[in-house]
């Protein structure tokens, strides 16, 4: 059971933990390797943890074959967790999980990469059970450029189609890992609520994958959320000799987001 039950749902918006459960890491049990797993997530009382699944530049040669393997891994999970891990797939869903003593899972894409360019396959990911897409990850791909590959442009015309689209089916829209002229498109295309899932403030910390204040006004004026990330390079400029703890500098990411977004408009994407 969990550890606590709060009065308010514990919601991680990213992790990374798929990847190891495809090398054959049991997440259903206590796991050394990596910073999560069931009995961990239970132990910290968490609500709902988003499961990423994201595959790294080699293993691209078959990008939609192998998100699949991980979802088969997702579930996977589920089962060996006998009741303590379920999937999310609705509001209705995550509910559940505030009100109960399960964790919920919510499958998560990472980087369009996985749709081959292709919207069609988004219908497909859907029917599988993922809910939420992060347009891209660094790199560039079929709908946008990433924060690290070279150029000046955002979205291409497949990447409006792809979040109208996402918007239609009712899905999450990560900006997270977006170029800054990606992020601008996004935000001027967008109808509905987006998100960060794991992107810290830039005034605080000056990397690029972090947010500006106009960026965070921008999510938070949507009605969508900042997760903030545990990243050492991301909390601070200076990750091998920080000016204090990590955790400290992380709270001084949370109150600037407060400050520029208000409360509602940050949380958690740890990134583990």
């Amino acid at each position: 059971m969990k550890e606590s039950v709060f009065s308010f749902s514990v919601i991680d918006a990213h992790c990374d933990s798929l990847m190891g459960a495809l090398e054959g890491n049991n997440l259903a049990d206590s796991v050394p390797e990596g910073h999560l797993d069931v009995p961990r997530l239970l132990k910290g009382g968490m609500t709902c943890q988003f499961m990423a699944l994201f595959v790294s530049d080699e293993h691209l040669e078959d990008v939609r074959a192998r998100t699949h393997r991980m979802i088969d891994a997702f579930y996977s999970l589920c089962e060996a967790a006998q009741g303590r891990f379920f999937p999310v797939l609705s509001g209705e869903d995550l509910e559940k999980a505030h009100r109960g003593v399960s964790i919920g899972g919510l499958l998560s894409i990472e980087g369009a990469e996985a749709l081959e360019g292709s919207l069609e396959a988004l219908d497909e990911f859907y029917a599988r059970g993922v809910r939420a897409l992060g347009i891209t990850w660094n790199r560039r791909n079929p709908f946008a450029r990433g924060w690290r590959a070279e150029g000046t442009d955002g979205f291409t015309p497949l990447g409006f189609s792809l979040v109208e689209k996402m918007e239609a089916l009712g899905m999450i829209v990560d900006a997270s890992h977006l170029s800054d002229h990606g992020f601008e498109d996004l935000a001027n295309a967008a109808q509905r609520p987006f998100v960060a899932s794991h992107s810290n403030a830039r005034e605080i910390c000056p990397a690029p994958r972090n947010l500006t204040d106009a960026q965070i006004r921008r999510i938070a004026d949507s009605g969508g959320v900042i997760g903030t990330v545990f990243v050492p390079a991301f909390v601070t400029s200076s990750p091998e000799n920080p000016p204090k703890p990590l955790f400290e500098l992380l709270f001084d990411h949370i109150d600037h987001i407060v400050r520029v977004g208000g409360m509602d408009s940050v949380g958690f994407g740890s990134d583990f």
